[in-house]
């Protein structure tokens, strides 16, 4: 690859932190690659880099505390070793630009989600066209963005004011993508977006999810496609078809529901319904009846009363969802949820959500301890710690997120499909013993 910093200059060495989710994880990879192309060193430690890269989260203020703290490690990093300059990206430096360099002046450049050009030049580099990306993620799984922005605009998120409006891939663009990443070996694509269900409805003419799916499908290589980040309004019955009738389609469905109490459905604009949320939800496990649900919820949302509350406790115990992640409100400036009637004290959010986490805890361990017994194909990430022991997902686990099935096997390999049998539960987690698996190149 040849280089395209200025002639008899040495290539600068990137060392690059990425917070949040994963389209955030896409964009690192995406950057890594052009910077690699343009002649950076990249992968470097923090202690031997020229350069620190930080590409941050502002979606809610844990976020945001998390990712400043990352920034003031970087500049400490540049005030007490060789880092020469830190670069700030990502949605903190979009919604933030102008305080972060007013409040740490130590920061070298900040630069908005467009600014990609900006950062590599900021790295003393030409810019060059994009070239792919430099996987983040075990060689095997990747991350496989079909949409950025979003038109939903619930009342309590920051997405649309960051990330703008929906904005779909071409198909065939993606397809293209999902073609490149199966031929270097990918054989699980997690498909995302900030809402996937919508994908296609601002391009006229294009293909709706259903059938993106049905195109990946097709793609020779990948044994796991995985869809996260499915909006409950738009859930279709074709989208129910797809998962019944796509043998690679993991039957697995991330479906971020929020609240279970209409009235707060309402308030934050969720444009749904509980019984709604309800029938999604029986026809998926009528038409799938091995469906894994993964959702998330929002506790102590301005107006949430003690009643609303005990209606998202009764329909976690009645749903009995397989993963469940769990959020107090976080009050967004700018956000029409900020500016609410009946903000809830942060000490009665805190106490619901520990009480609606200690609910899905006992579920999730008579969950996990039921499979005791089962066999499962379970794809192999990489080595646990202990001799002949290694960490793996199966279908009903998506990566970084959920819990992790631990495999005692020999000649096992990242990027295995192996079948075993679950022989004990951990907590969330499950343990099995290896009885066989493919070997490399085999479907």
């Amino acid at each position: 690859m040849s280089s395209k910093r200025p002639s008899g200059t040495p290539a600068p060495r990137i060392h690059l932190t990425t917070l949040g989710c994963a389209k955030n994880l896409v964009d690192s990879e995406r950057i890594l690659a052009r910077l690699a192309s343009a002649g950076a060193l990249v992968g470097a430690s923090v202690e031997d880099a020229d350069i620190l890269i930080v590409n941050t989260c502002g979606f809610i203020d844990s976020a945001k505390q998390e990712s400043v703290h990352a920034i003031l490690d970087a500049v400490r990093a540049k005030t007490e070793g060789s880092p020469k300059r830190v670069l700030v990206m990502g949605c903190l430096a979009q919604r933030y630009a102008a305080q972060l360099r007013s409040e740490i002046p130590e920061v070298d450049g900040v630069f908005g989600l467009s600014e990609q050009n900006a950062v590599i030049a900021a790295c003393s580099l030409t810019p060059v066209r994009e070239d792919g990306r430099l996987l983040l993620t075990p060689p095997h799984t990747a991350y496989l963005r079909i949409s950025d922005g979003c038109d939903n605009r619930c009342s309590y998120c920051t997405i649309p004011m960051i990330r703008g409006p929906l904005h779909s891939r071409p198909s065939e663009e993606i397809l293209a993508e999902a073609e490149d990443l199966a031929s270097h070996g990918v054989r699980e694509l997690v498909v995302i977006g900030q809402d996937t269900t919508s994908y296609g409805a601002d391009r006229p003419g294009e293909i709706p999810i259903h059938h993106l799916l049905h195109r990946i499908s097709q793609i020779d290589g990948p044994r796991w496609i995985r869809l996260l980040y499915a909006h409950p309004a738009h859930f279709s019955d074709e989208l129910i078809d797809a998962y019944a009738t796509i043998p690679t389609l993991c039957p697995y469905v991330d479906l971020p529901l929020q609240h279970a109490s209409d009235a707060v459905l309402r308030r934050m604009g969720r444009r749904t319904t509980r019984t709604e949320c309800l029938d999604r939800i029986e026809r998926l496990r009528r038409r799938v009846p091995r469906i894994t649900i993964r959702t998330t919820f929002i506790v102590g949302f301005p107006g949430e009363t003690r009643r609303d509350f005990g209606e998202l406790l009764q329909f976690v115990r009645t749903v009995r969802f397989d993963h469940v992640g769990v959020f107090a409100y976080s009050q967004e400036e700018e956000t029409p949820a900020a500016e609410l009637p009946h903000q809830v004290p942060l000490r009665i959010r805190r106490r619901r959500r520990r009480r609606l986490m200690l609910l899905q805890q006992r579920i999730a361990y008579r969950n996990a301890a039921a499979l005791i017994g089962q066999l499962v194909d379970v794809l192999i990430d990489g080595p646990a710690g202990h001799p002949n022991q290694w960490i793996g997902r199966t279908a009903a686990q998506a990566p970084d997120v959920d819990p992790v099935t631990l495999v005692t096997g020999s000649d096992l390999y990242p990027g295995q499909f192996v079948r075993a049998r679950v022989t004990r539960s951990d907590g969330y987690d499950t343990h099995a013993v290896s009885l066989q698996g493919d070997r490399p190149g085999s479907s």
